[in-house]
């Protein structure tokens, strides 16, 4: 398996053969391409004359996706490896059939999938057949601490590789999930300064209970590169997916959509390994409701470039969601007082005979009066902050929450009379706006992975002020 063929963003061509796990005589054979533009396999055309001529296929012209020709998975061999190609789809079958004299076609078929997994078979995305996977992620043996390589000496530098992984971090989640950080450096050699450099690569092992699927081994990888991207104040991408089964391996290739940054010193948070076991382990036992919030989350904090407002409804967004998630959805009323008052104004728009729709537009409404309300739950957040902090953010809660809130209220209900809302911040005061909101999100999310404030107040305090 060539070296090009190991990343996850991997791009090549091959020829390859591909047969249902089911149906492992019926062979196609062909091309297999990935790029830019996905993961593609085209078969290698077939002539067929008279009535050995298939029937035309209009499947794909066919308005019912259910028509179009699927396969969860198709096994295979390429360059000498075993292979795997995981939700398959039919998307064209392209050639030429002439009718003149004796019926005669040519037919190729091109087929699409969404991963590829090059060195094994695997089952299906949501087949539990896989034991471990490990990963590496672009900047992450700069953000967490891996050993000294140097060694100073009276007069000399020495300088010792490790090429063996070596152990960071070692836990076991109360899932029984089992996750190791481990360190090792590689030497090349550089031409254009004529010398010898060393690299350290870290590797994130995870080795569940009992054998998960696929699926389950991407959600962890992504759900690490978020938590890294978010500790590291910069967007780090998965690089790498390798999987295991017993004594084989596969390299997972997917075309993937990431925003990558340089990484930078100063946005990173500084820690112990102890904390950053501790975060992992918060992370990746958060509960269901959270997950849910949590790409919203890191979606907004890691996008690269996005229109200023487009920026600041998605800030607005995440920070209502991370609020709810984190157990800051209190009710006003307590559920049995509140019932009773909704029943008293269901039995009032009955006395009144209101009609069906506007009774049901006011019960909704009602509904949701026991909510605490978003300008609230924004003070709520900033009130996780020291106000000295929030001082140095230049945050005043109450104002700030209006700004956002009225803002937020703008856009949501752009159409309406002007008079009936306020003017919203917009260009430059709305940008300034965004950076005190993302700042804001990441300071809490930092508080609620265990990290103290002092730790991460220089942080904050400059992505909210650095642009002023």
């Amino acid at each position: 398996m060539g070296k090009e063929h190991l990343r996850l963003d991997s791009q090549f061509s091959s020829l390859a053969a591909f047969w249902k796990p089911q149906s492992p005589d019926e062979v196609m054979t062909g091309t297999l391409t990935i790029n830019d533009d996905g993961i593609r396999f085209v078969t290698s055309p077939q002539y067929f004359r008279g009535a050995k001529v298939p029937p035309l296929d209009l499947t794909q012209w066919n308005s019912d996706s259910n028509s179009i020709p699927r396969s969860d998975i198709l096994h295979g061999f390429f360059e000498g490896k075993n292979c795997s190609l995981l939700n398959v789809i039919e998307v064209e079958q392209a050639g030429l059939t002439s009718y003149e004299d004796e019926q005669q076609s040519v037919i190729s078929t091109a087929q699409r999938a969404s991963i590829f997994v090059s060195g094994m078979r695997t089952g299906a995305m949501n087949d539990r057949c896989l034991d471990s996977a490990r990963y590496t992620f672009s900047s992450l043996s700069k953000f967490v601490n891996t050993p000294s390589t140097e060694k100073w000496g009276e007069g000399r530098v020495t300088i010792e590789v490790q090429l063996e992984p070596k152990p960071l971090l070692d836990l076991v989640l109360d899932t029984g999930i089992h996750l190791e950080l481990k360190a090792y450096q590689t030497l090349t050699t550089d031409e254009e300064i004529e010398a010898r450099v060393t690299k350290t690569v870290a590797i994130v092992e995870v080795t569940p209970p009992e054998a998960e699927s696929l699926a389950w081994f991407m959600n962890i990888g992504n759900r690490l590169e978020n938590l890294f991207s978010l500790l590291a104040g910069t967007s780090l991408g998965m690089e790498t997916f390798f999987v295991y089964r017993e004594d084989k391996s596969g390299a997972v290739i997917k075309k993937q959509h990431a925003f990558v940054e340089k990484y930078k010193i100063l946005d990173a948070l500084r820690h112990s390994n102890s904390q950053l076991a501790l975060a992992i382990s918060t992370w990746l036992s958060e509960s269901k409701g959270f997950r849910e919030i949590e790409n919203l989350v890191l979606g907004v904090l890691r996008k690269g470039k996005l229109f200023v407002e487009t920026e600041f409804l998605s800030l607005a967004q995440a920070l209502e969601g991370f609020h709810r998630a984190t157990g800051g959805d209190e009710s006003k009323m307590d559920k049995n007082s509140f019932k009773a008052l909704r029943g008293k104004i269901e039995k009032f728009l009955e006395e009144l005979e209101i009609d069906d729709e506007t009774a049901k537009k006011v019960s909704a409404a009602v509904a949701n009066c026991n909510q605490i309300s978003f300008r609230s739950r924004l003070k709520e957040l900033c009130g996780r902050i020291s106000q000295s902090t929030l001082g140095e953010m230049k945050i005043d809660p109450d104002a700030f929450a209006a700004s956002v809130m009225e803002t937020r209220n703008f856009f949501t209900h752009a159409g309406g009379s002007s008079g009936e809302k306020s003017e919203p911040l917009r260009g430059g005061e709305l940008f300034l706006l965004s950076q005190k909101m993302r700042a804001l999100l990441r300071g809490v999310f930092l508080l609620h992975l265990g990290f103290p404030e002092p730790q991460f107040k220089d942080l904050i305090v400059r992505e909210a002020t650095k642009w002023r």
